[in-house]
């Protein structure tokens, strides 16, 4: 058994997926030719040609083959078969959803698709949330020349379950940093959260009297892990912005108060 380190699908399947879309005049497998469609399971073989033929002839059907796993999880072992002379790779048939049997796709048929680049993709694709920002004080005012807090409570790993090439894949997103836009031109980067009051990590003095715009935009990490295999980080990182909140800058006045 030759070691694969690739996840391969046939070269004209396209790379968002694994379909191919045909129509009429299906050329049945010899081998299920006596039993007809209803009954074709995973158990008929199909030659290469015939799958072919059958899955370009326009018959209406969505025609999908996956390439076949020695070893399961991280498919690292690929099942090796011999037809007409030609070695290639195992791959099960699906038509319309359903395991309709097995052919053996010639070598020189298989390309190779980078799953990481599939991972990295669906990483940049998926919605991550914004985070929450907190002002302290709270409803919407602030005073001039006071030491304003910022923090968001939403600082913890997302996890979500994918299937891509065929294989299981968890990807996680972990916030690493935070921009903090204060509405007044300025701006800070850290890579804490914050904290609530009386813990002020996060804080801005307002100069003058103002109405301002306030968010906090977070980036993400990823990392991702195919089956049950070991995690491993993904090289690149991707920013949310924020929802702005409308923060009022106001003066205290001094007030003498008779008793």
């Amino acid at each position: 058994m030759r070691q694969r380190l690739w996840i391969p699908f046939l070269a004209w399947a396209p790379l968002g997926g694994m379909t191919l879309t045909a129509s009429p005049a299906v050329a049945d497998p010899s081998s299920c030719i006596a039993v007809g469609w209803e009954q074709a399971d995973a158990e008929c073989s199909w030659t290469f040609a015939e799958y072919q033929e059958s899955s370009g002839s326009g018959d209406g059907h969505t025609w999908v083959v996956t390439i076949q796993c020695g070893n399961g999880g991280i498919c690292a072992e690929h099942v090796e078969c011999v037809e007409n002379g030609e070695e290639g790779f195992m791959h099960d048939v699906f038509r319309d959803g359903v395991d309709v049997g097995d052919v053996c796709v010639p070598e020189d048929a298989v390309q190779e698709v980078d799953l990481v680049k599939l991972i990295i993709r669906e990483f940049k694709r998926m919605e991550w949330p914004a985070s929450t920002l907190v002002v302290q004080p709270r409803g919407g005012k602030t005073l001039v020349n006071f030491k304003t807090n910022f923090y968001t409570p939403d600082h913890r790993l997302i996890e979500r379950e994918v299937t891509l090439a065929g294989q299981p894949v968890t990807i996680r997103a972990v916030p690493v940093s935070y921009k903090w836009h204060f509405g007044d031109g300025t701006s800070t980067t850290t890579t804490s959260p914050g904290s609530p009051h009386p813990d002020l990590e996060i804080t801005h003095e307002y100069a003058n009297v103002d109405e301002v715009a306030v968010r906090v935009d977070t980036t993400y990490a990823g990392e991702f892990r195919i089956g049950n295999g070991d995690w491993a980080s993904i090289p690149e990182t991707l920013t949310v912005a924020g929802a702005a909140q409308d923060l009022q800058i106001v003066e205290a006045l001094p007030q003498l108060v008779l008793r």
